[in-house]
């Protein structure tokens, strides 16, 4: 009898200090913490190579678009947050290297308002024209998810020399827009129609 009414003393010591042990560990295991950082959207990467054959000369040209995490993150009004893009241009003349130069925003800051240097990302480039020896090439920053956007013409000159200037004449036609670009603008020009 003593020894069942020993053995039920320990398991009740036992019980008491298993319970005890378990209300610690409970109060110590800290609570997963939720993360409230929002989330980075990224335009999709892009790539195109095309073909201009101007008399006797074939020239090659190549975009390529990436978001670039080494690039200041834009932060929209909502608090929405965006990782910036560059676009690297390659162009090569009758097989021959002739122009490769990366851009990124910065390449067009002084021409921005301040919003755009603020709140814009460099969203798009394609082939514009080939005038008097000079290769044209339309580019934009834009504010993100948006049809709000500052054009610019990239001209490259017969020796390869490049400038950028504001693109007073522009078209939407002459520009690869982001898919997001694209669908907002057919929206407007639909709500026009309506309306």
């Amino acid at each position: 009898m003593r020894l069942i009414s020993s053995i039920g003393i320990c398991l009740i010591i036992l019980l008491m200090t298993a319970c005890q042990g378990t209300g610690r560990e409970s109060s110590s295991v800290q609570q997963p913490q939720q993360d409230n950082t929002p989330q980075l959207h990224r335009i999709p990467n892009f790539n195109l190579t095309d073909t201009l054959q101007v008399g006797s000369h074939k020239w090659i040209y190549s975009i390529h678009r990436e978001a670039d995490d080494s690039l200041q993150i834009v932060t929209d009004e909502e608090g929405e947050r965006y990782v910036d893009n560059f676009y690297l241009l390659s162009v090569v003349k009758d097989g021959k290297p002739f122009f490769k130069k990366r851009f990124t925003k910065q390449d067009f800051v002084s021409r921005l308002s301040s919003e755009f240097r603020k709140y814009g990302v460099l969203d798009g480039c394609r082939f514009n024209r080939y005038e008097n020896g000079k290769l044209y090439f339309s580019m934009c920053v834009s504010y993100p998810e948006s049809d709000e956007f500052t054009p610019f013409l990239l001209l490259i000159g017969p020796d390869g020399s490049h400038s950028i200037e504001p693109d007073d004449m522009f078209d939407v036609g002459d520009i690869e827009l982001s898919d997001e670009m694209e669908e907002k603008l057919q929206d407007i020009k639909e709500n026009e129609v309506e309306e």
